[in-house]
């Protein structure tokens, strides 16, 4: 999925350091944000991917060289299809992953979880996987090697699984994964990059092992993966304007009912949702470079509002002054994204 060390980068030759790609659509000062938002003050090799699709279509990803397969996409796009690998057998066949931000829905032939922020999964890519990511803000990614983590095609059912953020092999890989990506260990010898790499597989072996032995899921945090489900679904169909909850209840398998007292539950319905996530969508356009070419009824229209004054009036109630008022403050610095 990327480019790995250049010829004279060897894993026995090269010091271990983080490394950036970076999307040949993001410009210097973009960059320059992303790369404070990643490391702070510590340094990191960068280059930009011009013919390469980067991972989840992301804006930019951290990960190191030499490459031990730790992967974290900053901006990820909001619908991602992970192919199989090809013949040659290119690229991970198993892979773990989890959002750091933002929810992500995940289906697999018939199969279909949904990960909250901090939840992780491990998922065998011998069939494509479709992932649907809402306010995604970083995914991060672990390629795996069946041969460091047998239980991989040992056990099938510790697969398309959700793991709790509360996993205490969940909660270590994250922080030790974090110290790695940030070049924080010391790690200049290829013996020394294959013990991390093996740490790395112990760890996501004990977090898939402690599975088996945790207590069932109440029922309170089913509601609570179903609805990070649905609202998932929701913002992956924002601009059609035949949203509505039939549909969403017919994609589920349950009844309009059903997907209206979820939304009760957070003390609003369904429609308030979709509104509020499609003013919301709208700010973000009228205040960014996302929009600047957008007319206030072409940015409406993309939002999926189908009137121009109705999305006038919501846009005024919610946010106390009118789009166009909002654009100009954007472009004097007076409002933010």
């Amino acid at each position: 999925m990327l480019p790995r060390s250049g010829p004279d980068e060897s894993p026995e030759t090269a010091s271990f350091v983080p490394f950036r790609l970076i999307s040949a659509d993001v410009g210097r000062d973009e960059a320059s944000t992303l790369s404070r938002r990643i490391l702070g003050r510590n340094a990191a090799r960068e280059a930009t991917a011009p013919d390469l699709t980067l991972l989840f279509d992301a804006r930019c990803v951290l990960t190191t060289r030499p490459d031990i397969g730790l992967r974290s996409c900053f901006a990820p796009a909001s619908h991602w299809i992970w192919s199989s690998p090809g013949r040659g057998g290119e690229g991970p066949r198993h892979i773990l992953v989890r959002p750091a931000e933002g929810r992500v829905v995940i289906r697999q032939g018939e199969r279909r979880i949904a990960l909250r922020p901090r939840e992780a999964a491990a998922l065998a890519l011998d069939n494509p996987a479709e992932f649907v990511l809402a306010q995604p803000g970083r995914i991060d990614v672990i390629e795996l090697d069946a041969g460091l983590l047998p239980l991989l095609g040992e056990e099938p059912a510790a697969l398309m699984r959700v793991i709790p953020r509360s996993n205490p092999g969940l909660q270590a890989l994250a922080h030790y994964g974090a110290l790695l990506l940030r070049g924080l260990l010391p790690l200049n010898s290829a013996e020394l990059q294959a013990l991390a790499k093996a740490h790395v597989h112990a760890l996501v072996g004990a977090a898939l092992s402690d599975l088996e032995s945790s207590a069932p899921v109440a029922a309170t945090d089913r509601r609570a993966g179903r609805l990070a489900a649905i609202k998932a679904d929701i913002e992956a169909r924002l601009d059609r304007r035949d949203l509505g909850v039939e549909m969403i209840a017919t994609l589920h398998g349950v009844s309009a009912r059903v997907v209206q007292k979820l939304f009760e539950g957070e003390g609003r319905t369904f429609s308030d949702y979709v509104l509020e996530r499609r003013l919301d969508r709208a700010w973000h356009r009228l205040v960014t470079a996302d929009g600047a070419g957008l007319t206030i009824s072409a940015v409406a229209y993309e939002v999926g509002f189908g009137d121009l004054s109705y999305f006038n009036r919501c846009f005024r109630k919610r946010f106390g002054r009118q789009p166009s008022q909002v654009r100009a403050q954007a472009v004097n610095g007076e409002v933010e994204a």
